[in-house]
């Protein structure tokens, strides 16, 4: 991140945060962390980010939330992470009601709680966010924090799918090969796998080597089905790699 700012607007800035600005708090706090009219000073930068989420800062809330979620340049605090994503998705920030869906989910730093997880995955996926719509619909698929609903999943898988990603359309796949909120459809599926295959998704690769090894939904080919084998073994599948050993 690139902050462009002269002495002047530097000074300006400092004292307004060290008035208590929240606002002019947050911004001196990206000065320090990116180098912004100032040497880069992650200790600063820290102090004030903290001072200004203190305050009740929704960006400040979310960017400490991120870091000590990553870990990389604070030690990882899960339960310091979930505090400050809570805020900010109460005060209404978009990716801090995804993460906090997150931490919901797999029980960082709270309570693992499905019934939250929909709640804040259906918020941030209802303002667009959209790893929250794959999540969303994941949730409608499984049945968990709501009513199992394949209608709905396949809604908001392609909600995700118009935004070409690859996650939303292999999902799409599976809904047409299982008749899951759709016909069966293999040749359906099919398709749907190819556009993620061809975003290198290695489970699309994987599943469109089982299909031209078996013929499902295609005319089988040994040749074609190695070769979506490879490609998902190169892509980290590991069941691909023991398919090929085989």
């Amino acid at each position: 991140m690139e902050i462009n700012m002269d002495p002047a607007q530097l000074a300006e800035l400092k004292n307004a945060a060290e008035e208590g600005f929240a606002r002019a708090q947050f911004n001196l706090a990206l000065c320090y962390h990116h180098g912004g009219g100032v040497e880069k000073n992650f200790d600063e930068a820290l102090k004030w980010y903290t001072k200004s989420a203190d305050q009740g800062n929704i960006n400040a809330c979310y960017t400490l939330g991120c870091l000590y979620y990553e870990g990389t340049e604070v030690p990882q605090d899960w339960s310091k992470a979930a505090e400050y994503f809570k805020i900010a998705a109460q005060k209404g920030h978009t990716h801090a009601r995804h993460y906090l869906a997150e931490c919901y989910t797999f029980g960082q730093g709270l309570e693992q709680n499905f019934d939250e997880a929909f709640k804040w995955y259906e918020m941030a996926a209802l303002k667009g966010h959209l790893e929250a719509q794959i999540n969303l619909a994941i949730c409608y698929s499984e049945g968990l924090g709501t009513v199992q609903n394949h209608d709905e999943a396949l809604k908001w898988y392609r909600e995700a799918s118009e935004r070409n990603h690859p996650a939303a359309q292999f999902n799409i796949g599976l809904c047409y090969l299982h008749g899951e909120g759709v016909e069966q459809d293999d040749k359906e599926a099919f398709s749907w796998f190819l556009k993620a295959a061809d975003q290198g998704l290695a489970d699309a690769e994987y599943v469109l080597g089982q299909m031209f090894q078996t013929g499902k939904g295609v005319v089988q080919d040994d040749a074609i089905a190695k070769e979506w084998y490879r490609k998902a073994a190169e892509h980290g599948h590991e069941e691909a790699a023991k398919t090929l050993g085989l």
